[in-house]
């Protein structure tokens, strides 16, 4: 949010951020943000909080809904983020059969448990309040064989935490590797559901993230009905990441979307967002435009 007055990928306390769905209008307020989606995680419980949808008024401030579903392609996790959804149906459906964050944290609490056990070593998150995926960070920065090992592995897990979750948690090739299949739906059904179920268009989110599998898992999604390609994000941080992202997208007739994927106030404290590429407003209206055609489509 700290160079853009668009911004279409946030989460709020509702799923995994800071700020209480206010909080989060009041903030982006006072960095100018004029158009924008809330996407919390398997969860839309912002767009039922009446004060806050006035405040968008009072504000003057445009918004599509939205929601990052998690689902999977083979074995690797991704997300996909719905736009334009019908709140009430995707309420029903996420009630039902969501991965809230909650429940993502006791899976990698529960099947991390065991991946050290595995390895000899023995992981405790008792009286750790925060992110089970920052507990682990932490747990083999502060041990030297695991450090090692992990380097060994790939020097990337050693960055950060969001690293450790997709290289390490996320990857099918990692000795961290948690195997979600049982869990996460198939993207396949989570564009339908979408598109069809919800009555919105689903944006692959930020594909950078999936590294050396980017490519095979863009071919996938294209294929399967994809609207379009989240191209401006925080890891899309120079010019030829972005012009790559929105090429591939105009090269397959593609929606292009964007968002700083804001979770902490620190996120642009910590300068997180200063090199990413400033998210133009017409990403917004032209999902506005697809939406409605959408509408017009099924009268």
């Amino acid at each position: 949010m700290i160079n853009s007055s668009c911004d279409m990928h946030i989460h709020t306390i509702c799923s995994d951020g800071e700020l209480t769905p206010t909080e989060l209008v009041e903030f982006a307020h006072k960095l100018n943000v004029k158009y924008f989606s809330i996407t919390d995680h398997d969860v839309v419980d912002f767009y039922l909080d009446k004060k806050a949808l006035e405040l968008t008024q009072k504000y003057k401030m445009k918004y599509v809904t939205g929601c990052e579903f998690v689902c999977r392609v083979g074995l690797h996790p991704i997300e996909i983020l719905g736009y334009g959804i019908d709140v009430d149906e995707a309420k029903k459906y996420l009630d039902k059969h969501g991965i809230t964050e909650e429940k993502m944290q006791a899976i990698r609490i529960k099947y991390s448990k065991k991946i050290f056990k595995k390895l000899g070593f023995k992981i405790s998150f008792e009286g750790k309040t925060y992110d089970p995926v920052d507990v682990i960070y932490e747990y083999i920065l502060s041990n030297p064989e695991l450090k090692n090992i992990f380097y060994n592995e790939n020097p990337n897990l050693l960055i950060s935490s969001s690293f450790i979750l997709r290289q390490g948690l996320n990857n099918p090739k990692s000795k961290l590797f948690i195997n979600t299949k049982k869990f996460y739906p198939s993207y396949k059904k989570i564009i339908k559901i979408i598109q069809k179920k919800f009555n919105g268009v689903a944006i692959i989110a930020h594909p950078l993230h999936y590294a050396n599998v980017m490519e095979e898992i863009l071919q996938k999604v294209v294929k399967a009905g994809i609207d379009g390609i989240e191209c401006y994000h925080y890891t899309v941080n120079t010019k030829e990441k972005n012009d790559y992202l929105v090429n591939y997208a105009k090269k397959n007739n593609l929606l292009i979307s964007g968002g700083s994927d804001f979770h902490h106030v620190s996120d642009i404290e910590k300068m997180r967002e200063s090199n990413m590429i400033p998210i133009p407003e017409i990403t917004f209206k032209k999902i506005k435009i697809a939406l409605n055609k959408n509408k017009i489509n099924k009268i």
